[in-house]
């Protein structure tokens, strides 16, 4: 496998969580990653030219997912992909309808798609529009977590939230806002999620201002309980593997695609909504055992169905089927 994603180790958030399951496929494959800031990185170097120079018989090449506008080679022996996670849109190409990202993916020529998310709700659209307009086989391929990373420590805090606040998550914003009122007399923080594109944002730039990196899994290995949500497109994010993994006993609203990954209400997390979230809280503040069951639940489903050596063994039964 050449892989010509971005080296991502180090960043804040999805490119963190790429890199440590690129590396966990890695083990299991003969992989040579040839992306911007590893050392074989050539800019602009077209894929062909680079398959060439570094792997000659790579039966995949996963591209990189801003690299929609590069000309795929027509007649090849090995087959291309691509990871996609949000469906709303593309920032790096200012696209804000998934219709016309749909169609860019389209244009690129790939052999297949593996999303991170496969529906998109909140929009305006049909739910299933960005998944039904592609035009070549697409997987679900779910985020997965590092469970040597993101594990269950001593609870210090009784509840805690970090993450995005931004108009499409209208519980956090909520959290945001009033957590320090409902859940007063109790140990809590809040944490915002730093500002600027994703490659901006480096662990050792950020971790005296920000609880990021390593200092993010260890606080929620520290927390009881976590509040978040989905957003309103409801796509099922990175934070619920490692919160749960965490041993926090998660509260947000209801993911797509949850109760298929495992992630069911009331048994492994809490749900809650704009309207129900402040009471669900004082009640689990107040009655730490009740939660403690669903905690445990949701700590041993994910540990079990959602790390990455799970997942890549999973990634790697989807290539193995398209080389058939």
């Amino acid at each position: 496998m050449l892989w010509l994603t971005r080296k991502g180790e180090g960043f804040v958030g999805a490119p963190n969580t790429r890199h440590e399951f690129e590396q966990e496929v890695a083990k299991l494959t003969d992989s040579v990653f040839v992306g911007e800031d590893w050392p074989l990185y050539r800019a602009e170097e077209p894929i062909d030219v680079t398959v060439k120079r570094v792997m000659p018989d790579a039966d995949w090449v996963i591209d990189r997912d801003n690299h929609l506008h590069v000309k795929k080679p027509k007649d090849r022996k090995y087959k291309v992909g691509v990871f996609t996670s949000d469906l709303h849109g593309k920032h790096h190409y200012k696209v804000t309808s998934p219709v016309v990202y749909a169609d860019m993916v389209n244009k690129a020529s790939y052999d297949a798609v593996f999303m991170r998310y496969p529906y998109l709700y909140g929009y305006g659209y049909d739910r299933k529009v960005f998944y039904n307009r592609l035009q070549m086989s697409k997987y679900f391929l779910p985020w997965s977590v590092d469970v040597e990373r993101f594990k269950p420590l001593e609870k210090t805090y009784d509840v805690g939230f970090i993450g995005a606040v931004g108009d499409c998550y209208p519980i956090r914003q909520q959290v945001w806002n009033n957590l320090y009122y409902v859940a007063r007399g109790y140990k809590m923080y809040r944490s915002m999620s730093p500002e600027g594109k994703t490659f901006e944002r480096r662990w050792s730039e950020l971790n005296k201002q920000h609880i990021v990196g390593d200092e993010y899994a260890k606080r929620l290995g520290e927390t009881r309980i976590m509040v978040f949500d989905c957003s309103y497109y409801l796509y099922p994010i990175q934070k619920l593997t490692q919160t749960t993994s965490a041993g926090c006993l998660m509260m947000c609203n209801q993911p797509s695609m949850g109760k298929k990954l495992g992630f069911i209400a009331w048994k492994t997390y809490v749900e809650i909504d704009e309207n129900t979230w402040e009471d669900v809280l004082l009640f689990f503040l107040e009655n730490p055992k009740e939660g403690e069951l669903v905690a445990k639940q949701g700590m041993e489903m994910t540990r079990e169905h959602h790390n990455h050596e799970v997942r890549a063994h999973q990634f790697l039964q989807l290539l193995e089927k398209e080389l058939e």
